[in-house]
């Protein structure tokens, strides 16, 4: 993910400059993203991941559908 700006709370400026000189000297500097979209699996790639699992184990089972949500979401 693709930083945007800082953040610095103690003052509430915002800046694409992480050496902005409107940051506070001592303050914290907080960096942001752009939100992101969650993509869920459809019904086919479901059923996909349930044929396909060997031995569908609910730990097999649920390593299949976290790697595929951590490939359809980075």
């Amino acid at each position: 993910m693709k930083l945007i700006a800082w953040y610095d709370p103690t003052n509430g400026v915002v800046s694409t400059d992480k050496d902005s000189p409107l940051f506070t000297p001592l303050g914290q500097v907080w960096p942001l993203y752009p939100p992101r979209t969650w993509t869920g699996l459809t019904k086919d790639e479901q059923l996909k991941i349930l044929w396909d699992t060997k031995y569908p184990s609910r730990d097999s089972l649920m390593r299949a559908v976290e790697a595929k949500l951590k490939e359809k979401n980075t």
